[in-house]
């Protein structure tokens, strides 16, 4: 009995040192699998950081393309604005000069500056040599005699001197001027016809009288 005892207790301590090894072992692999060493951990460690520099610099290098991107677009856009601008401005110029139609030269100015003169009266209605003026009938009326002398005598004396003096020219064209308004009082009492010839008259005498003598 004495003799069984020590064996029991000795099997006893064996299977407490076995499990003991047993747990052990699974805690060693435990750790094994999830620690590293120094050197794995300077490793990893350096592994991160340069996927973290090279994240950077490639987010880094896509912001820049696209910063780069967004002058371009912008720059585009000005000038695509700018040209349109001035595009308008040169299609709006050319609408308008069409419009206008062609410029007028200098020899087309004369002509439309001659076309608003008055005709110069012929030999049979004044005498360019003598200053002698040959009334129309409508205009030898009484109501005309005051300034009808007056042109009369002015008309002489350029022909005669060569000309006259600012004041007597001036005194021609408002004498002329003053027939007009008698004439324009009496358009109701004449045929339209008369009317306008005795107008005209009056208008080319006016025009003659800022011409050379002699003419």
């Amino acid at each position: 009995m004495q003799t069984k005892m020590p064996l029991i207790r000795l099997s006893a301590c064996l299977l407490m040192v076995a499990c003991w090894l047993v747990n052990s072992s699974a805690k060693a692999q435990i750790v094994y699998s999830n620690a590293s060493t120094v050197g794995e951990s300077y490793a990893k460690g350096l592994s991160d950081v340069i996927t973290a520099q090279g994240n950077y610099n490639l987010a880094t290098s896509e912001a820049a393309i696209k910063m780069e991107d967004a002058i371009r677009r912008d720059i585009e856009n000005q000038q695509l604005w700018t040209d349109t601008y001035f595009e308008m401005r040169k299609s709006n110029r050319a609408y308008r000069a069409e419009e206008r139609g062609r410029r007028p030269t200098t020899e087309d100015a004369i002509r439309y500056a001659q076309m608003g003169k008055p005709i110069r009266l012929s030999p049979s209605e004044f005498d360019y040599v003598t200053g002698k003026i040959s009334w129309p009938k409508l205009l030898e009326q009484k109501l005309f005699d005051e300034e009808r002398t007056k042109l009369d005598e002015l008309f002489v004396k350029r022909a005669k001197y060569g000309g006259v003096s600012f004041d007597e020219q001036t005194t021609i064209l408002q004498s002329t001027n003053n027939m007009m308004d008698q004439l324009k009082e009496q358009i109701h009492d004449m045929p339209a016809m008369f009317y306008m010839v005795a107008r005209r008259f009056l208008e080319s005498l006016a025009y003659e009288s800022q011409l050379p003598p002699h003419g």
